[in-house]
């Protein structure tokens, strides 16, 4: 007898030990579902410590778990393939009750974590709706911009070439960055991209990313469960994305997003999942994401401002508005539109002057077409007869050539002379110095815009404004 019971232990041992060895996962569990075992690859593949679920009832700690199903109506399940919402896993399992005599005992499931296969299909199979997309849209004959677009003004080739991209982009559920200056008509893209998204097109949930404070913004994206923390509601929060689900969030101004957002923000696009504060388990959510910024996400990454990872994720497909000083013909076409609004709005009768539109054309309009949309409410509504005319025009763009482009002439002259190397220090004023000219060059001369574009504080930028000698240069220039 104690032979029998001595090869009995050497055989177990060495069952265990055989357990141990395989990279599947195993987990036993009883009748009242208390998990009695579980080997190292179930420890790895759902990262959990032994202790933490050893002798745990799965009924509490996986409610969902397809285990659970087996023990209930007694029959096995094969190749079964289900999420893990604790752990935001995905397995394909193998699941066999235990009985004994017509009695249950218990079940065993043998899984294989299937996580990066289903990420790998999931980014497969959206690829190869965006090219498919693509590849209709370099036909020939699809070359058009749709009926749905028409209310967008504008002819400029540049322009017209944002519309045909967000026309290709718009049919797939592909992350879109659309990048541009502020007021240059980011939304006007978005809306545009929605019009012929079909399913995508709702539900819609519009986050600006600059108007949330930092320690509400994981609430605000995804929620939260009922007494998560002091002050929380009691019935919990549904955030954006969920709201969003099997439709489209718009996340504006995606270069103010903290880091540590950042993170979990690349989490849901790499698996499609969020998890509220306060929860234990991870929600899936099925949402086509497009990101707007007006600073150069770029820049930011190589300043460690913006992960690099993130970046590429948002970088799928891009979309980048020019600046309306580079499409000059559709000044006069946005001119006469925001006219006829506003004509209405005031209940006047107002049309563009010649020497007006003229003027209007020579402006360098950097803060765009929200500035030239401003510029012609505040003139209809100042206008006495029913030509606008110059002195109708607010008084900074009367003077037409304003401070900002007078310095962005003077910048333009200035050159960086060739210097001896004299050491680490001077290389990096040299590099500083002339980086800060690009920066002015690219900004029109706006010192406001060149501090943003530069990432720099006001005091900062001054600084060395002074250090590097440009008062003096533009003074004498």
């Amino acid at each position: 007898m104690m032979r029998s019971q001595g090869l009995n232990s050497i055989t177990q041992q060495l069952m265990l030990e055989a357990l141990d060895s395989v990279r599947d996962g195993v987990v036993i569990v009883d009748s009242s579902s208390r998990i009695i075992y579980l080997n190292d690859a179930y420890l790895r593949i759902l990262q959990v410590r032994r202790e933490k679920a050893m002798n745990k009832l799965m009924s509490e700690i996986e409610p969902d778990a397809i285990i659970l199903d087996s023990l209930r109506d007694k029959k096995p399940r094969v190749n079964a393939l289900v999420q893990v919402k604790s752990r935001s896993k995905r397995i394909l399992a193998n699941i066999t009750p235990i009985i004994s005599d017509t009695i249950l005992i218990g079940a065993i499931s043998v899984f294989k974590d299937m996580t990066e296969v289903y990420m790998i299909s999931r980014e497969l199979k959206k690829a190869q709706r965006l090219s498919k997309s693509i590849f209709n849209a370099v036909s020939v004959e699809n070359m058009t911009i749709p009926p749905e677009f028409s209310h967008v003004i504008g002819r400029d080739e540049k322009f017209l070439h944002c519309l045909q991209l967000a026309k290709t982009v718009a049919p797939t559920d592909a992350t879109v960055l659309i990048e541009g200056e502020s007021g240059t008509g980011k939304e006007v893209i978005v809306n545009a991209i929605l019009s012929i998204s079909g399913s995508r097109r709702q539900p819609f949930v519009n986050l600006n990313c600059s108007a949330i404070p930092e320690s509400l913004f994981e609430s605000e994206l995804f929620g939260y469960t009922s007494g998560s923390f002091t002050g929380a509601s009691k019935n919990g929060k549904i955030g954006k994305f969920e709201l969003a689900h099997k439709g489209t969030i718009f996340l504006d101004e995606i270069g103010e997003m903290p880091l540590f957002m950042q993170s979990k923000l690349l989490r849901v696009l790499q698996s499609g999942e969020i998890q509220k504060i306060g929860s234990d388990y991870a929600d899936v959510v099925d949402v086509r994401v497009i990101a707007a910024t007006n600073r150069d996400l770029k820049q930011m990454v190589q300043e460690g401002k913006f992960r690099e990872d993130l970046y590429f994720r948002l970088n799928t497909f891009k979309i980048v508005i020019p600046p309306l000083r580079e499409r000059r013909g559709d000044i006069l076409l946005l001119a006469e539109y925001f006219i006829r609004k506003f004509n209405d709005k005031y209940g006047k009768q107002v049309y563009l002057g010649k020497e007006a539109a003229g003027h209007l054309q020579k402006v360098p309009w950097f803060g765009n077409v929200r500035q030239l949309e401003s510029c012609i409410e505040y003139a209809v509504i100042v206008c006495k007869t029913r030509q606008l005319q110059i002195q109708d025009l607010p008084e900074d763009i009367q003077n037409g050539i304003s401070e900002a482009t007078e310095t962005l002439s003077k910048v333009s002259q200035i050159s960086i002379p060739l210097r001896p190397v004299q050491g680490l220090k001077n290389d990096i004023q040299n590099m500083e110095r002339e980086r800060m000219r690009q920066a002015l060059l690219e900004t029109g001369g706006n010192k406001t815009k060149a501090m943003n574009v530069l990432g720099i504080s006001r005091r900062t930028f001054y600084k060395k404004w002074k250090l590097y000698g440009f008062d003096n240069e533009i003074n004498n220039t």
